[in-house]
Formats: structure tokens, C-alpha cells, sequence
């Protein structure tokens, strides 16, 4: 049978893989993957935008440079996909697992290893303690309406929710569970392409038991390490100033009539919070904000003005509040940071380190992208071309550059909300996707059961009953009429 999707359903339908059916099932498929792979470079892109950023203030975060690098990428992984899986594919995955594992011990030996192994344990002891329950978990409290009483029971959340944030279900569990679903025919059918000649306990050991393994090691180091950055960094004041950001982008003119009667003091700045319309701002400073500001505010003359407090606040925004100084990121105050920027923050406390592991990351993270590209355009050219293992090389060209466009698109059609529009993507491929992985699932079964004898390949007929072992059965139960 050819190595496509619609293969699985053999045990199912039978030879209608051949038809229509199977044909929809190998589309479906194709768009599924397109979208995965592309949301994943997508928000790569965005990632490896700020961390360029993170080392070199001149590189700007936008969309133009975000589109420049997805076509170096793609460029990269075309020449990469062409090479074939045994050359260009499989170079480059190995440099990426070395590079991740020389940044993973780094981390490991530089935090305090000690904390970290002993949350290892308690971390993989609370997963599977919470397994069961969070597998049906869904926010329905949260997800209803509002919750009172929150203050009483001390469940009071940043965003001023109780009980816990109300985009938590959106923006983590269903996009992650729609992107994960949208890998699925490409890793499936990747992992299946190399994994030929295996048993199926080897299979279970080497692509299932092992990358869970490490994902534990993975997520438990460098959540852990983070989760520690944010405590010491709140411990040492740091702190998430709420500035009104419509009065951080006046103009010379609003400036001169919008500030009057304002004065340079923690009850008179008005520049926090409060509502964006000019006749309307009252937001006066609280403690973490004016903390900020108050060295600069004293080492200024008197006829220090509102418009020069804001453009001090403009011109450090990328520290303050952040870390203790422009020059000083032993601390980092990660929850005040996009999440593109947090990774290389959270590096950058490692010392003299940090810049090492700063480009020592951005180094993975893009070739780990390549690597999802290349491979992606790989496993839907074999589809495409209706599983053959070796297709023609404008064929390949062709998918890796629909892949680039697509992200592209994404990116520059969601402008501001690009990361939303990547995020819908790949819900909107994985949701009806699910469906077809749970009749995979049974098809899997099938086949597994008519491999060991337990099922009639031909029927429904088994030829023991589930509540006789097999080896006392009779091999020809059920089947003497």
C-alpha cells in the first residue's frame, strides 16, 4: 500500500482507500500539516525576531524583518528537503538535538542542579497525580461568568479575575491540543517513513517513551529555572508597571494642552492606567510605577517636564521594571516580557553565559524551524504524490515554498494579531482533524487484532470470545457454520 494517510484505514474500509475517500483523507491531511508546519514557523519567526533584538537593539521587531527571516528559512529548508531525508534532513536534526541537549546540561549545571532534580521528581509525581483530572478539566466556572468572592477564598489573579484567568482554555490548552493535532500526519507519517523494520515495542520505546522522557527533562529544567528567575526577580521589587500607553504615544501637541495642570508627583502623574481618552486619564501612579521613576524625577532640575518622564520611560522600556538596570539582568522579571522575549531573558541571568547561550539559541531555534519545514514539505510531497518515497524534485521545491507563502500570509494578513491569527490556524486545521485520528485509532486496533489472529480480517467475527484466553480456545470458535 502506498505510504500516504489513507493507508491507515485499510483495516476500516478496505480497498475504498482507493477512491474517494481515501483521496479526501490524504487532502485533508495535506492542509492539516500545511498549517501546523506553518503556525510553527510562524511564531519561530517570531520568536527568532526578538531574540535577534534581545542581542542587537538596530534590529527591529516587525513584520518586515518577521517576513525575511521566514524566507531565509524556507530558503534553507528547500535546499535541505531536496537534499533528501539522508543527507540535508538528517544532518541537520543531529546538529539540532546536540545543540539542544550542550543548552539543556548547560542550564542544568549552571542553576542549582540540586533544585532542579528534586522538582523533576515532584513534577513528574503531580502529573501523573493530575492526569485523570485535568485530561476532563475545562474552566466551566471560569469560562461562565466572573467569579465573586475570589478575595475571600485567595484566588485572585493578576487580570483582577478570581479563580483563574479567563483566556487561560483559549490562548493555552485548546490552541495547544489544535496545534499538536495538526502535527499529527506529519510526525506520524515521518516517524513511520524512518522506523520501517522496527517491532512495534521498539517503536513504543524509541519515538514514544523516549521524547516523553526527555520532554520531562526538557520542560522541568527550563520551566523550573524560569519559575525560579520570577520569584528572585519579585523578591528583589522588580515589577510590571501598568503605563497608560495612549499618553506614551502623545505628540509635542497633545503634550502642550493635554498635561496642564499636572505635576511631576506620585498623585499628580498621571500615567498609569485610566482610561485612553484625553479628557478622561486619570490614572494616578501606584508604588510599582512610581518606584520607576522616582531616581530619575530626583536627579532632574525643577523644570523637569511630563513629556521628558515619558520619554525616559519610552527610551528604557526595554529594562524597566524588567531588571534591576540597563546593564545589570542577574534578575528578570519574566511576566513583564513577551513571551518571544522570555526565553532569552531567562538565559541572559546565566553571567558571562548568557550571551553565549543567547546565540547558542538563536542558532537551534532557527535550524530546529528548518528542520520542521524540511521535513513537513517532505512527508506532503510523499503524499501528494500518492506515496511515493522518492518524489520529483519540483515537487519538492514547490511544497516548501507554499509552506513559506502561507506563513507569510498569517503573518502579514494578522499584523498586530499576528500571533492570534497563527493560533486560529492551527485550531481550525486540528479540530476537525480529530475525528479522523480516532478512526485512525481504531484502525490501528484492527490491524493490530487481525495481525495476532484475535480478529477475522474478512468480518467482525472473532474467533475467541474476550473472556476466554487464547490459548485454551478453540481456533475455529464462532466460525463452524
Amino acid at each position: 500500500m502506498p505510504m500516504t494517510m489513507k493507508s491507515c484505514f485499510y483495516p476500516l474500509i478496505g480497498d475504498r482507500i482507493y477512491g474517494w475517500l481515501g483521496d479526501f483523507i490524504d487532502i485533508f491531511s495535506i492542509l492539516t500539516t500545511l498549517f501546523g508546519v506553518c503556525t510553527s514557523l510562524g511564531l519561530g519567526t517570531m520568536q527568532v525576531n526578538k531574540g535577534l533584538n534581545f542581542l542587537n537593539e538596530d534590529i527591529a521587531v516587525n513584520t518586515t524583518n518577521q517576513v525575511i527571516i521566514i524566507w531565509a528559512i524556507t530558503l534553507v529548508a528547500t535546499t535541505s528537503v531536496v537534499s533528501g531525508i539522508g543527507v540535508g534532513i538528517r544532518r541537520l536534526s543531529e546538529i539540532c538535538f546536540s545543540l539542544g541537549m550542550v543548552i539543556m546540561l548547560m542550564v542544568l549545571f549552571l542553576e542549582d542542579t540540586w533544585y532542579l532534580l528534586n522538582l523533576f521528581t515532584q513534577s513528574v509525581g503531580f502529573y501523573f497525580q493530575w492526569l485523570m483530572q485535568l485530561g476532563f478539566h475545562c474552566d466551566a466556572f471560569e469560562l461562565s461568568s466572573k467569579s465573586f468572592g475570589a478575595a475571600d477564598r485567595g484566588r485572585v489573579y493578576a487580570d483582577g479575575e478570581g479563580d483563574g484567568p479567563l483566556n487561560w482554555m483559549d490562548g493555552w490548552t485548546i490552541f495547544y491540543w489544535g496545534w499538536w493535532i495538526s502535527w499529527s500526519p506529519f510526525v506520524g507519517m515521518f516517524i513511520a517513513k524512518i522506523s520501517r523494520g522496527r517491532t512495534i515495542r521498539q517503536f513504543i520505546n524509541g519515538a514514544m517513551t523516549a521524547p516523553i522522557t526527555y520532554s520531562f527533562m526538557w520542560l522541568t529544567i527550563f520551566g523550573g529555572a524560569g519559575i525560579k528567575t520570577e520569584r528572585l526577580a519579585a523578591g528583589a521589587g522588580l515589577c510590571c508597571p501598568a503605563w497608560n500607553s495612549a499618553v506614551l504615544a502623545w505628540d509635542d501637541t497633545t503634550f502642550a494642552s493635554g498635561t496642564e495642570g499636572w505635576d511631576i508627583t506620585r498623585e499628580g502623574l498621571k500615567l498609569c492606567k485610566g482610561n485612553e481618552s484625553l479628557s478622561e486619564i486619570s490614572g494616578a501612579c501606584g508604588d510599582c510605577e512610581w518606584n520607576l521613576v522616582d531616581t530619575f524625577v530626583k536627579t532632574q532640575a525643577d523644570s523637569l517636564t511630563v513629556k521628558e518622564v515619558v520619554t525616559y520611560i519610552n527610551d528604557n522600556d526595554r529594562w524597566l521594571g524588567k531588571y534591576p538596570s540597563r546593564t545589570n539582568k542577574s534578575f528578570a522579571r519574566l511576566s513583564c516580557m513577551a513571551s518571544e522575549e522570555m526565553w532569552f531573558a531567562n538565559i541572559s541571568t546565566y553571567g558571562d553565559m548568557g550571551p553565549f547561550l543567547c546565540i547558542v539559541s538563536l542558532v537551534a531555534l532557527i535550524l530546529y524551524f528548518v528542520t520542521s519545514s524540511d521535513s513537513g514539505s517532505l512527508v506532503i510531497d510523499i503524499m501528494s504524490a500518492n506515496g511515493d518515497q522518492d518524489p520529483p524534485v519540483l515537487q519538492r521545491v514547490f511544497w516548501a515554498l507554499v509552506e513559506g507563502a502561507t506563513a507569510t500570509a498569517l503573518l502579514v494578513a494578522g499584523g498586530s494579531d499576528a500571533l492570534q491569527a497563527l493560533q486560529t490556524a492551527s485550531v481550525a486545521a486540528g479540530l476537525p482533524y480529530t475525528i479522523i485520528l480516532c478512526f485512525v485509532c481504531i484502525s490501528t486496533w484492527r490491524a493490530l487484532a487481525m495481525e495476532a489472529g484475535d480478529l477475522d480480517p474478512y468480518g467482525l467475527i472473532s474467533q475467541c470470545p474476550w473472556w476466554i484466553p487464547s490459548p485454551p480456545c478453540d481456533p475455529n470458535f464462532g466460525l463452524e457454520s
